[in-house]
């Protein structure tokens, strides 16, 4: 019984964190619309690590961790959410070890994952418990972008203005602006006529 008890307190706290944390994005940014079911996870004294610009949207069932700070990695975590950006349902995004931006105007498809740092490989040790690789961090996605839905975007990827990423991609690199690219790993379709 005592051990249901501590479980449920435990569940509990970790709502109530994340319902204060969610709280103070929408404080801070008023004109930002926030599925209750988003899960913003930062740290609480570091607030300025996120910037957001107006009429930001941010869908059902998403989860934006951004850590200033990390023992994993020297680089500092960072999230640019451009004026009317579209973070649809699902999304996961990992600014942490790496700055994420997003431009105006973009959207992010339904369960797209960005991740701004990756563990490093070592051989002989686990690879989570590795420092983060500091050679590739970070993504920089233009305005005007659409990311078709359940597309990876790995860290160190630049997505240029006006381009359209079809959906299940994984981007690793970098893409001009105004082309449509796709697939495994990502390469360009076509440009945007």
């Amino acid at each position: 019984m005592i051990r249901h008890l501590t479980v449920a307190a435990r569940q509990l706290k970790q709502r109530a964190i994340q319902r204060i944390l969610r709280h103070r994005i929408l404080a801070l940014n008023p004109t930002l619309t926030c599925d209750g079911s988003a899960i913003w996870d930062y740290a609480y004294n570091a607030p300025d690590s996120i910037k957001i610009g107006e009429n930001v949207c941010v869908r059902a069932f998403c989860e934006i961790v951004v850590y200033r700070r990390t023992t994993h990695s020297s680089i500092e975590g960072k999230l640019v959410l451009g004026d009317h950006a579209l973070i649809s349902t699902g999304v996961n995004i990992r600014a942490a070890g790496g700055s994420i931006a997003i431009g105006a105007h973009t959207a992010i498809s339904q369960h797209c994952v960005l991740i701004a740092a990756n563990h490093a490989v070592v051989p002989g040790q686990r690879y989570i418990n590795t420092k983060w690789d500091e050679s590739r961090t970070g993504i920089e996605i233009g305005e005007n972008v659409w990311v078709g839905a359940s597309c990876v975007i790995l860290p160190g990827s630049k997505i240029g203005d006006n381009c359209v990423i079809a959906a299940g991609s994984v981007v690793n690199g970098e893409i001009p602006p105004n082309e449509i690219w796709g697939g495994v790993p990502a390469r360009k379709i076509r440009d945007v006529a």
